[in-house]
């Protein structure tokens, strides 16, 4: 008897995963995933571009735009509600784009000899700084609105792909640097471009200020934002220590190739488990602590290729991991993503100016203090240790990660057919027009039924689909009304 009573919860489960792994895939956009992999690249390349002409002079672009990074995105925690229809704005990402392209294309000109390469180099830091924080803080906040976790983990992967494409083919002194950074100035104008095709999405949102949060929900975006600090400002400075302070060569390197394929799993892996149950977002999200401090208190008995392959893939894992965190934080409380992700951006701007100060300094010392290695080592692998205890030590530090739960079918079937095409009403910005023949669809009805109710013309009834799945970002009926269903 109690083995016919297991048959049925068994299918159940299995059923129950189906339905997830198709929602999970249905959600998924492939504009978005190359965009916000294309968006990632441009940082990589435009921080390194330097590196590309090593005759031009040493320049601090990198550092100062990640200051310029940390400054530009207070706005976006002071008047987050204000900024979340400007992030919306045609015109304003475009001139993000363009800015962008342009800071990288002046930076082989800029240097620290004469006060136009230093005129030069502040123009680069102030169009890239800028850029770079606010054009993530826009793709983390479509991929948070689309509710799209697998595509965000698989971007991410792609962008190590293509990383390690370009600088095995093009990579100086083989080709011309200039072809480099053609490639580099046109990622943020396909990248915007690829945004703008995507479908708008939109979730209520409640709060708008910190002041607007509880305590608790502080306390866990204090502990969020501290955990991405404390193993960023670790990864940071151990990628300078094992490549002193570059890596651009070292993304062709047969070392990458190997870490690319471990990405590559991991991030199989990662949609799996999202796939599987979102609650293990928690155990993604602590075994990437546990890789931080594995590879920092192993820093001085690694050689340089296995250290770098450790922190690499640390890096790239506790992004994924943190920022799923981040996406669950935001949507669970219904906080502006603005808000949430202006802040983590500056933590992480911010850890990472401070890393490279602080492998600077570390350097200067090295020769008057002995074993500094070893005991910076211990250090950082403490200051881990205990960030994370601080942070997952009670029920405030699971709370951050206890997953959205999915809406049951109950809550599901009261929600109207009209409620959810309202909502794609406003994300798509569809017409008076558009939006009553997307009604009539969701509602089943052919294209000579719709003619007939809204006494349209046949050609004037298909051009207002058209249109219609032009701003939905659909193709076809059938895809229509799987956006219907999921809203």
């Amino acid at each position: 008897m109690q083995q016919a009573d297991k048959k049925p919860i068994k299918k159940s489960g299995l059923e129950a995963t189906g339905r997830s792994f198709s929602r999970g895939w249905r959600r998924l956009n492939g504009g978005m995933l190359l965009g916000f992999a294309l968006c990632q690249c441009w940082v990589t390349l435009c921080f390194f571009t330097p590196q590309l002409f090593p005759d031009n002079g040493s320049t601090r672009v990198y550092e100062l735009s990640l200051i310029i990074s940390t400054l530009a995105l207070i706005p976006g925690v002071i008047y987050a509600r204000r900024f979340e229809s400007v992030v919306d704005n045609r015109r304003a990402l475009w001139l993000m784009a363009a800015g962008a392209s342009l800071g990288t294309l002046i930076i082989p000109f800029s240097g620290t000899d004469t006060f136009v390469e230093i005129a030069v180099m502040i123009t680069a830091a102030l169009l890239t700084g800028f850029a770079s924080g606010w054009l993530s803080v826009v793709w983390y906040r479509a991929f948070c609105l689309a509710n799209d976790n697998i595509g965000f983990a698989l971007s991410v992967a792609t962008q190590s792909l293509i990383i390690y494409v370009l600088t095995s083919v093009v990579l100086p002194p083989t080709f011309s640097p200039w072809i480099m950074m053609t490639l580099s100035c046109l990622m943020p104008l396909a990248s915007v471009y690829l945004l703008l095709k995507s479908p708008r999405m939109s979730f209520p949102i409640t709060a708008f200020t910190l002041s607007s949060l509880t305590h608790v929900q502080k306390q866990v975006l204090l502990r969020l934002c501290l955990g991405m600090f404390v193993v960023s400002f670790v990864d940071e400075f151990m990628r300078n220590y094992y490549l002193d302070g570059s890596d651009l060569a070292f993304y062709a390197d047969t070392v990458n190739l190997v870490i690319l394929v471990l990405k590559v799993v991991c991030s199989v892996g990662i949609v799996a488990a999202l796939v599987d149950s979102g609650r293990r977002i928690s155990l993604i999200y602590k075994a990437s602590f546990l890789l931080t401090m594995m590879a920092v208190l192993f820093m001085p008995y690694l050689n340089y290729d296995a250290g770098y392959g450790v922190t690499n893939f640390g890096a790239f894992f506790f992004k994924i991991a943190v920022m799923l965190v981040a996406f669950t934080y935001c949507r669970r409380y219904r906080i502006s993503p603005v808000l949430t992700f202006s802040l983590t951006r500056i933590t992480w701007s911010l850890d990472l100016f401070l890393g490279v100060s602080a492998f600077h300094t570390c350097s200067i010392m090295e020769d008057s203090i002995p074993n500094l290695l070893g005991i910076v080592s211990v250090i950082l692998g403490l200051l881990v240790v205990a960030t994370y205890l601080f942070v997952m030590a009670d029920e405030k530090g699971a709370y951050a990660i206890i997953p959205e739960e999915e809406p049951s079918e109950q809550h599901e079937a009261h929600e109207t057919l009209d409620e959810r095409c309202d909502r794609l009403v406003q994300a798509g910005g569809l017409s008076k027009r558009e939006s009553e023949v997307l009604r009539l669809i969701a509602r089943g009805r052919s294209t000579p039924r719709i003619q007939e109710e809204l006494h349209l013309a046949a050609n004037t009834v298909n051009t207002h689909t058209s249109h219609i799945y032009q701003k939905l970002g659909v193709h076809s009926k059938q895809e229509l009304l799987d956006l219907v269903e999921e809203t």
